[in-house]
This record gives C-alpha cells, structure tokens and sequence, in this order.
C-alpha cells in the first residue's frame, strides 16, 4: 500500500497530517503501543496490525520524541534516541510495570502514516496504508528521571537476500548486546539471536591465551565501567602517595574534595579517596591525574552491607559500587544465585541492589575495543592468585571470541 501514500505525497496538498505510531516491545514479542498526539487530541487511535492485517492495535497518547535518524555518508546506521514521558502510570501500565533497565535487545518500531488512514478515522484499505516503518533495538537505557526516560537504539543488520558470512562494520563502536549471548544472561535464546557477546553475565573469566595462564586454570572476577575504568576489591592495598617514584601495576591512593549527597538530602563537601594504579615505573610520574600516563585510575568496590550508607556524587564517577548476590536468578531452566557489581544512582541506606531508582549495573561496557581488550584481554597481577586484580595493561593479542570489531587489527 506503499503506492498510495506515494500519490498522496506527489500532491501538493496529501489533506492529511502525518501521524507516528510507536511500539515498544517490553518482553519477548509483546508490545505496547502509543502515539505522540494528534493536534489537540489525546484519545486512543487504532491501525491494523503491520504483520497480522486481521490485527487492530489501539495506541494510547503519550508524549515521545525521536531524535537522530539522519543519515549521512559517514554514519549509514543512525545511532537515534527515543524518550517517552513518565510523568503520568500510562508507560508503565503498557509494558505491565516491566523494569526499563532490562530493555536492551527489545525493539522499537515507529510507523508514519497520514492521519486519514488510522482506522479509528473510518479507513477501510487491508493492508493498512503506510510508509516504510523504523526498525531500531534498544541498546540501553541511557537515561532516567521523574519526568522522562530515554533510551539509546541501534539499527539491525539487514540480512535480507545477504548470504552468510556477511557483517556490515560500523567503525569505533561494537554493534553487539552486552553479555547477550551469556550463557547465564536472563532469557538466553531470545537475547542469544541478537548478540554475539559471550562476556559472563557474572564478570568471570578464565584467561588463556598464554600457555602459562592456560596452565592455572583460574577464574577470575573481571569488573570494568563504562568509562574503562577496572574496578578492584576494597581488600586491595594501597599505598598513600604525595611524592616520590612508583612500581608499574602497584596500587596507590590520593585525597581530593567531592560533593556528595547525604542521606538527610543535604549535600555537602567531603574529604574520599581517589584510587590509582601505576601504569610506568618511574621516579618522578608527576602528580596522579586522569590525564597523567603515567597513571590509570581505578575504582574499588566491596560487598553489599545491610545499614551501610551508600553515596551519590554530584561527579557521579565516584558513586560508590558493591556487588550482591541475588537467591533466584534463573537462567533458561536452570535456576542459581548470581553476583552482579552495581553502583548507586541516589544515596540510599537498606535498599539492596536491584533495577531501579536507587542502583543501576556497574558494570557496564563502554562497547569501545579497549572496554572489550580490558575484559578478554585481562592479565591477573599475581597469575597464581584467583584474586581479581589485574595489571594495568590488558592483553592486545587475544582474540575477541566472538569477532567484535572485525575491522580493526591487533599493534604491538
């Protein structure tokens, strides 16, 4: 029916206004639907089925904008963001309160069509008539607050009449679900076709790509941020430093001034730590900083304590994180106790890690090839210790098992 909106647009009046119907898959293969509005009118509206024309969807009013679906020379897949308002229960109603953080691999499709071909406005044409839809996953939730949520989309492979081994290569950027294709990552086959990222849904790792760490069979807790950053067990010692020289892969410690929110809701400047680990051995590194080589920030984590307060920042890279770990995970068939590192979203005491406003996952990928070399390529600081601590460089040899960033090559 493509043809007859086609004629509609090679008038220089359609007489109709376009209209965007948006569905948003909250679990496998159930959707919710909604519309942005039609003028002033905030009512329901109805459209066939796209797949099943015996189908009639009725799509709620809720504000919803899209944002970057151009495309360019340099950016062939757009990379687009959607927000849907969440001021008023309509989201959460359509998607059965289903938790937002755990939409990543979840569709969202967007139709346009011209208001006159809604079938709540009497259109009687099967299949209904529309332009070609927008086919995006969601790639995380990049963002969450009172009035709104955003969510960050990928495009699909388009394998339609392509014959395998065929993968388009999007430069700089990994294309993969993270920890998708685990095999212990909530509802394994669903996710699995649409990942290829094997990385432990628990951060566990038994490296092997020399003959001695193959020889150790050990597994370790390999954690890593969104900002590249390793993250190490509080246990870890480290030594204060002010001046002086430092041994390559030790660990030290600095002071600075933060703003931290309390738990009376006040917020005030506190005295914490900043964590490093030396990246050189050498007898003047110069003052440890971000942009200092000679250094590489770290970040610390410990285990989950019931009454223990935990602390937002108002630079939230200093969120205090610890692991927990849950006693029903389930994974396909097999049900077992998990443990995830998290990291606090707002200054909280006895509220245990879980999706929500409180805590968010803490280890996440930066889907850059260093988050990638960080977690297959790490080296253990102590290869004869199962303590999940590693060095400051990663392995640049390894072989990413599942062929993350096919265009790129290893350099020594």
């Amino acid at each position: 029916m493509e043809k007859i909106i086609a004629k509609d647009l090679a008038k220089q009046d359609p007489g109709s206004a376009l209209v965007y119907l948006y569905e948003l898959e909250y679990a496998d293969n159930e959707f919710a639907y909604f519309h942005d509005g039609l003028d002033a009118s905030l009512g329901e509206v109805t459209m066939l089925d796209y797949s099943n024309n015996s189908q009639t969807n009725t799509y709620k009013a809720l504000p919803i904008e899209m944002e970057g679906l151009e495309r360019s020379s340099a950016t062939k897949f757009p990379a687009p963001t959607i927000t849907f308002a969440n001021v008023l229960s309509t989201l959460s109603v359509q998607v059965s309160n289903a938790d937002f953080e755990d939409f990543s691999g979840n569709k969202v499709i967007r139709r346009t069509t011209l208001r006159k071909y809604l079938k709540s406005e009497g259109d009687t044409n099967n299949p209904p008539v529309e332009y070609p839809r927008d086919v995006y996953y969601i790639d995380a939730l990049k963002q969450r607050n009172k009035t709104a949520l955003t969510f960050q989309l990928q495009a699909p492979f388009d394998l339609q009449g392509i014959r395998l081994p065929n993968r388009t290569i999007v430069p700089n950027r990994c294309g993969w679900i993270y920890q998708g294709a685990s095999e212990h990552t909530e509802n394994p086959e669903y996710k699995r076709a649409r990942s290829g990222c094997s990385w432990n849904i628990e951060s566990k790792y038994s490296p092997a790509y020399t003959s001695v760490l193959a020889s150790k069979n050990l597994e370790y807790t390999v954690y890593a941020n969104k900002d590249d950053e390793y993250l190490v067990p509080s246990s870890t010692t480290f030594t204060t430093y002010s001046s002086g020289g430092i041994t390559k892969n030790n660990f030290y410690k600095t002071t600075s001034t933060q703003r931290r929110f309390n738990i009376d809701g006040t917020v005030s400047s506190v005295t914490i730590n900043d964590y490093w680990q030396a990246h050189k051995t050498v007898s003047s590194p110069g003052a440890p900083s971000d942009s200092n080589n000679n250094w590489r920030r770290v970040r610390i984590y410990s285990a989950y304590s019931h009454g223990t307060s935990y602390f937002k920042y108002e630079n939230d890279r200093y969120n205090d994180y610890t692991t927990f770990t849950d006693n029903t995970a389930s994974a396909g068939h097999e049900t077992y106790q998990k443990t995830l590192l998290w990291k606090v979203k707002n200054t909280n005491v006895n509220t245990p890690p879980a999706h929500g406003n409180s805590w968010e996952r803490g280890d996440i990928c930066s889907k850059s090839l260093t988050g990638c070399g960080m977690r297959f390529g790490f080296n253990p600081n102590n290869a004869d210790s199962a303590a999940s601590v590693p060095e400051t460089d990663f392995s640049t040899t390894v072989v990413i098992p599942f062929g993350g960033f096919p265009g790129s090559k290893s350099f020594s």
